[in-house]
């Protein structure tokens, strides 16, 4: 599996790839598109990038910045992105909750995070079934306005998201205002900030995303008003109270969003050792029935969250059963609504 390249040369061997995906952004001829890089991005994409947008006779250009937070600071760079039609980011460093995103998307930007290794762009190059199903979970969110989720080892969680948008994603974005992720197959909502109640717990084989490792051993997290009380098990319980603590701030303690997977290319085990470096994260957060929870930030506009804290956990899990109201989306990690199922069929147009 190649995961970084050696030579900027290999920019060309991606430019088809890169211009079948900004056709399903709808770039089009004098629009333009911005490629959003800093000090430690992979810059044969930028490559690749910048080439695949000028087959589509579309403006680029690029701007970089230090692996850090401060340009978020300048107007200029913000006023970039919401001049630009199209912002893609390979910067590695936290940028989808902050005010310049919120801003970029309120001028109609449309944003794509690309920071995932080739071989899962390949693999999970967005097709009409992800799009398909992410419509379906989208109608489905909206027809209610709580969650409950369970599972055998003991979860027991409830949360109101009444008034609360879902976010899909299905890997581009094609309207304006929209942010995706490219390889993506997910839908979250950000619960009202004080209405989780209840027990979650976190299985062996679950998966603590941002520090790049699978559960080892179960950790049970009590929840009420919204937040994490207390954190209980082993090894893996202490590393996350650690990293819950890191911030010095309580509203990490906080449901972000919470949603599930439908991305049946997505495979489980291809974390790898180092957060983003070496690929996986969409594996997991995109895996296909998968219950997928967050702690900390989720103030992007697209959720109508209210949660700004300088921090922001994923934490991707299987076989949990989730209803929306009192209808069952998920058994234990499989889907029971027919039209997410993998054997679904559609039926001839009338």
């Amino acid at each position: 599996m190649r995961r970084v390249p050696t030579t900027a040369a290999a920019g060309a061997e991606l430019v088809p790839l890169f211009r079948d995906h900004l056709e399903l952004c709808k770039v089009q001829p004098g629009e333009t598109v911005l490629g959003f890089t800093d000090t430690m991005s992979n810059q044969v994409y930028s490559i690749a990038l910048a080439a695949a947008a000028r087959v589509l006779g579309a403006d680029y250009f690029q701007i970089v910045v230090a692996a850090d937070e401060s340009w978020m600071k300048s107007r200029a760079i913000v006023d970039a992105w919401k001049g630009s039609d199209l912002v893609v980011v390979t910067a590695t460093t936290e940028w989808i909750y902050s005010d310049a995103h919120n801003e970029a998307l309120d001028a109609g930007a449309r944003t794509l995070m690309l920071l995932e290794p080739e071989d899962m762009l390949r693999r999970m190059f967005p097709i009409p079934e992800i799009r398909r199903r992410a419509e379906v979970s989208e109608a489905l969110l909206a027809a209610g306005t709580t969650l409950h989720i369970e599972s055998e080892a003991g979860t027991d969680l409830t949360l109101s998201y009444e008034g609360r948008p879902a976010m899909t994603q299905y890997g581009y974005t094609d309207t304006p205002g929209r942010w995706d992720h490219w390889p993506s197959g997910q839908v979250v909502v950000a619960p009202l900030e004080h209405s989780a109640e209840g027990t979650l717990v976190l299985d062996e084989g679950d998966c603590l995303l941002n520090l790049g490792r699978y559960v080892m051993s179960p950790v049970t997290m009590e929840l009420r008003e919204g937040s994490i009380v207390s954190i209980e098990g082993g090894t893996d319980a202490r590393l996350a109270r650690d990293h819950f603590e890191s911030p010095r701030d309580k509203r990490s303690y906080g449901v972000s969003h919470i949603g599930w997977g439908y991305e049946h290319r997505a495979n489980w085990s291809a974390l790898g050792l180092r957060f983003w470096e070496s690929g996986g994260v969409m594996d997991t957060e995109s895996y296909y029935g998968n219950m997928l929870i967050a702690f900390g930030a989720n103030f992007v506009r697209i959720l109508k969250g209210e949660n700004r804290a300088p921090f922001h956990f994923d934490i991707p899990t299987r076989n949990h059963s989730i209803w929306v109201d009192d209808r069952q989306i998920i058994d234990r990690g499989s889907f029971v609504i027919p039209e997410l199922r993998l054997d679904y069929q559609e039926g001839p147009s009338e």
